[in-house]
């Protein structure tokens, strides 16, 4: 499905460690103007940067994507990536945390991050995929997380609840704008 084809409803979801054979549907979603990281959505000029240091070396753009951990983070930071995969990439979803305990550095938005591709957008691969994340951080020890949604985002809000995230603060958040509000979840995955 590309960026104009009518919606279809999700098909199996399921998470892919980013690799080279499957590089191309992330290409091409960043062509198509999709941002990994929802707080740049809309950046052409995040976007393109990417898509330029992809095309100059996969191998190494592939490599930066796993090598886990957030930019100018002092904590030891570790970070599963994975692609939302139905057939095609859907998108990105990501789980921070630093082992031994549940705070995170102040800079890191949540445990969780997510950004479905807008052409796949509402059709339940979030909420598949978030589900599939929780069922990986029990298999990691994990017992509560912390995730984040800008309080007007009512369909992330939405795809929290769904997984059973229990509001608990509304704010801003250090690693977004001052005035931006945030809704603050908690997530408990289920034990293995």
């Amino acid at each position: 499905m590309t960026p104009g084809d009518p919606a279809k409803p999700a098909g199996r979801v399921t998470l892919l460690a980013p690799d080279r054979e499957n590089l191309s549907g992330f290409e091409a979603a960043l062509a198509a103007g999709w941002s990994p990281d929802p707080r740049r959505a809309g950046d052409e000029a995040y976007i393109g940067g990417e898509l330029q240091r992809l095309r100059r070396d996969r191998s190494r753009f592939l490599a930066d994507l796993l090598g886990g951990g957030e930019p100018g983070s002092a904590a030891p930071l570790t970070t599963h990536l994975f692609w939302i995969w139905d057939g095609k990439f859907c998108g990105s979803i990501s789980l921070r945390f630093q082992p031994g305990t549940e705070e995170l550095p102040p800079e890191v938005s949540g445990h969780v991050g997510y950004s479905v591709v807008p052409w796949k957008q509402r059709n339940g691969h979030a909420t598949a995929a978030l589900g599939l994340l929780l069922a990986f951080a029990a298999k990691q020890g994990l017992a509560r997380l912390v995730i984040l949604c800008n309080e007007e985002n009512d369909v992330s809000r939405r795809v929290i609840e769904r997984n059973g995230g229990q509001f608990f603060l509304r704010g801003p958040h250090p690693s977004d704008w001052p005035d931006q509000t945030k809704l603050y979840f908690w997530l408990h995955p289920a034990p293995i």
